[in-house]
Order: structure tokens, then C-alpha cells, then sequence
């Protein structure tokens, strides 16, 4: 592994999305960690901080957009860029992306091409 690889932390319910934004993203080149739930996520954040969070808005425990506000407002994760992601339509996505003080946001109905290039973006401006 390279020592500029980021490491993008995907949570979701859904185990097809999970493997597919998790394969997606490692073939362009950075390393995933995945979560399927509240627990397996706050157990993966205590084994050290992604560069890059990528939430659904829709899971079961607490919505992604609540998960984006509550590690907005702590310090060890503040600065960590969030990226929501869900079926919503755009315009709804967007505005609940800006409430919620996310770095970006991505539809999936958009498709997984789509979905890695929003996150290289964002990662562009970690690195930069």
C-alpha cells in the first residue's frame, strides 16, 4: 500500500451497495473500510480516521445526515469531509447535504462511476 493512499470509510446498510461502492472505490486506487451499521462504524472511527466519510442518508439506527451533524461538531472529526449519498432526488439531496454541513454530496441513482468520481474530487481537495 502506498503512503498516499486514502482511506474512505463507506457506511450503509445495504450489503450489495456496501460492496460495490467498497470494490469501485478500491480499484481507483484508495483503500475502503465499510460499515453496515451505527456500531460497525463507530467501531471502525476507534481504529483511526478515515480521510473521506461517505453515509447513506437512509439507515435504520440514525440517518446519514444526523451522523454528518454529529461528527461536524466534534473536534476529532470535524475536519473530516463528508460526503452523503442516497436515492433522494438531487434537489432534496443537496438541500439536506447543505443543512446538515456536508462537504458533498451524490445520488446514487447517478451510478457508481459517478460516485467514485464525487469522492476522487473531494479526495483531490484533501490532498491539496
Amino acid at each position: 500500500m502506498s503512503a498516499n493512499k486514502l482511506k474512505i470509510l463507506v457506511l450503509d446498510d445495504s450489503e450489495i451497495v456496501l460492496n460495490m461502492v467498497a470494490l469501485a472505490l478500491t480499484e481507483a486506487g484508495f483503500e475502503v473500510l465499510t460499515a453496515g451499521s451505527l456500531v460497525e462504524f463507530e467501531k471502525t472511527l476507534d481504529l483511526g480516521m478515515p480521510n473521506i466519510i461517505l453515509t447513506d442518508i437512509h439507515m435504520p439506527e440514525i440517518r446519514g445526515d444526523n451522523v454528518c451533524r454529529v461528527l461536524k461538531q466534534k473536534l476529532e472529526t470535524g475536519s473530516t469531509p463528508i460526503v452523503l449519498f442516497s436515492t433522494l432526488p438531487e434537489d432534496e439531496l443537496s438541500a439536506l447535504a447543505e443543512r446538515a454541513g456536508a462537504d458533498g454530496y451524490v445520488s446514487k441513482n447517478a451510478g457508481i462511476d459517478e460516485i467514485v468520481k464525487r469522492v476522487s474530487e473531494i479526495s483531490e481537495q484533501v490532498l491539496f
